[in-house]
């Protein structure tokens, strides 16, 4: 998929349009445009580890896999950030620029096909993005649709019989230009908490591990104001090994 097309796809996701009957005209041609899009295209990237995966399920490797589903903040985890024990096969499937919708739609591909023992969702990072208008404006509807897709992809692997470890959504920094909201990423990371903590769900708060007081990523932890450094990859993989322990 060409990056016009993929930055095109994004926008038309993050609409959310729930209520097309009453869309506004624009919204109603953007809808359209996405169902052509969608017709014609790998909106999920289902293709990005379809080798890899057929590799994975071809192997030897007997130890129990651990599935890390995400976006490019996951995706940059790299091995040597992630030293985990011998004893565990962490497999890191994560797509740069993805939301949670398209982390759903290939939720059956990238996580239930490899039959791991356990899921890690971290995802919300590019939900909370707003291409049009103020990014508070967007609050309810970014939350909601976030949640709705963080609560689906948990009912598949629990029907599946594959543990659930939830993310919080990490910070990000101060710059505008992030087109991002603090009291969005506040109100997503207290729904994230409380779900988990109603189906007894482990967390790793990656939030809580790199935010300032103010609640937003330092520049010493992510230059970009959005991917961690191997300082901030080293804070968060202590909540994450604590929260695989569990």
């Amino acid at each position: 998929m060409r990056s016009a097309t993929r930055a095109g796809l994004a926008s038309l996701l993050l609409l959310g349009l729930t209520n097309i009957a009453n869309a506004a005209p624009e919204d109603r041609r953007k809808l359209d445009e996405f169902k052509r899009i969608v017709a014609r295209d790998d909106v999920a990237e289902l293709d990005r580890y379809r080798a890899d995966n057929r590799t994975l399920l071809a192997s030897s490797d007997a130890r129990p896999r651990i599935v890390l589903l995400g976006d490019s903040i996951l995706f940059h985890w790299t091995d040597d950030k992630l030293p985990a024990p011998a004893k565990l096969n962490l497999i890191n499937r994560g797509i740069p620029g993805q939301n949670t919708t398209q982390m759903l739609l290939r939720f059956e591909d990238d996580v239930v096909a490899l039959a791991p023992k356990t899921v890690v969702l971290m995802g919300g990072t590019n939900d909370l993005r707003v291409y049009e208008g103020e990014p508070a404006a967007a609050r309810d509807d970014v939350v909601a649709r976030a949640t709705r897709n963080l609560t689906a992809m948990a009912d598949i692997a629990q029907a599946q019989g594959i543990k659930v470890i939830l993310c919080t959504v990490p910070p990000f920094g101060s710059d505008p230009k992030l087109q991002r909201d603090l009291g969005t990423v506040l109100a997503l990371n207290d729904w994230i908490r409380s779900f988990a903590k109603a189906r007894t769900y482990p967390v790793a708060d990656t939030f809580m591990s790199l935010a300032d007081p103010a609640g937003y990523l330092p520049v010493e932890l992510a230059p970009d104001g959005l991917h961690p450094n191997d300082e901030g990859y080293r804070r968060m993989w202590r909540r994450l090994e604590t929260a695989l322990k569990s």
